[in-house]
């Protein structure tokens, strides 16, 4: 039998998470459905080191047939790569990059995006993660740390690509050096 949360119930799960993350290291605010703010929103910013910083929003809702869901997301914007080397990142570079590190992670997903909602152009590469939680007890509440810091490390990983065909790099180089790395860690 499945139970359903109403949206009170949805916004306390998602304040529990905001005041579990406010003492770590996360930059953390609660928005609250409203004025702009299409639905309860936890945003994180993020860092790796001084130079990687990323904003994760988080949002709680429940699924009909499937229960209560927590999906996080972030992004990055690709823009000033394309202006600083448009050659480096040509469309089919990009999605064979983006295919190449979808399938050597083991959970999460990075999508490429060249719409906004409104129908903009643009290039954004956005990494995702969605689970089932109620974000009760505080083993759920460590899983989606847990998350975070997954989170993290693909961001790491995807920009540590981008940087070495920034650099003149070509794909398969690429990818060969981080899987080296990676098979190191």
């Amino acid at each position: 039998m499945e139970i359903k949360m109403n949206k009170e119930e949805l916004r306390e799960g998602l304040k529990r998470l905001y005041e579990y993350v406010s003492p770590l290291d996360y930059k953390s605010v609660f928005l609250e459905e409203g004025n702009g703010v299409p639905m309860d929103t936890l945003l994180l910013g993020v860092t790796i080191g001084e130079e990687l910083s990323m904003d994760i929003s988080c949002n709680f809702a429940h699924a009909p047939e499937f229960g209560d869901i927590l999906h996080f997301y972030g992004e990055l914007d690709l823009e000033p790569l394309l202006e600083e080397n448009p050659d480096a990142f040509s469309e089919r570079v990009i999605l064979k990059m983006i295919n190449g590190l979808n399938k050597s992670l083991p959970i999460g997903q990075i999508v490429y995006l060249t719409e906004d909602s409104t129908g903009k152009s643009q290039k954004v590469i956005g990494i995702r993660y969605t689970m089932l939680t109620g974000l009760s007890g505080e083993d759920e509440l460590r899983k989606c740390v847990s998350i975070i810091e997954m989170l993290m490390n693909i961001y790491e990983i995807l920009c540590s690509t981008l940087y070495l065909l920034l650099e003149g790099d070509s794909l398969e180089k690429a990818m060969e050096t981080l899987s080296r790395i990676l098979e190191e860690d």
